[in-house]
């Protein structure tokens, strides 16, 4: 039997875990799938926040120390909780398993995605109330959450003919697929 992949998510800010779990929680028990461990890692350092580029420039170091330290553990992958995306690429350069970003991953799924899209951005999130996202969303075929920890919005905004892609789902298909294929390899 083989064992579970192991992949990290890397929460890319310097937030505690009691203040992230009730957030981080639901979204790990709706990531679960067979054959997968995933575990969530904080890095513990940086911003508490990543909404500006200073921000995404504060946490890039602390998150591939977290990634660096997550190789070393045994992880076969992670994927950075945050679609900016922080440290992204020297993350890549400094370990040999796989290295997604939620930003990235999301940005594939959208460009592979049916017009019309909507992407509801970080920012839009933040400030909006459900009942103005059901309205700004009305008519697009994939509404595409531009933010990490928004997942409780897919029941909402998805409908009979519509699709909602949250970043950590695609970045989650993106790396079990990249997994899979460096184990038939």
């Amino acid at each position: 039997m083989q064992a579970p992949a192991l992949i990290a998510l890397i929460g890319p800010t310097s937030a505690p875990w009691e203040e992230v779990a009730p957030e981080v929680e639901p979204d790990l028990a709706r990531l679960a799938r067979r054959g997968v461990e995933l575990r969530y890692v904080l890095t513990g350092a940086g911003p508490r926040s990543i909404t500006s580029d200073e921000e995404e420039r504060a946490a890039a170091p602390h998150v591939v120390d977290a990634v660096v330290r997550c190789e070393l553990a045994g992880f076969d992958a992670a994927i950075v909780d945050c679609t900016a995306d922080p440290g992204l690429d020297e993350a890549r350069r400094m370990v040999r398993m796989p290295v997604l970003g939620a930003g990235e991953s999301l940005r594939r799924a959208i460009d592979a995605s049916p017009l019309p899209v909507t992407v509801l951005s970080g920012d839009l999130l933040r400030s909006s109330n459900t009942d103005a996202l059901i309205e700004y969303v009305a008519g697009a075929r994939v509404v595409a959450l531009g933010g990490t920890g928004w997942s409780h919005l897919v029941p909402v905004l998805a409908g009979d003919e519509r699709a909602v892609l949250d970043p950590l789902d695609v970045a989650l298909a993106e790396c079990l697929a990249l997994l899979d294929r460096d184990q038939e390899g």
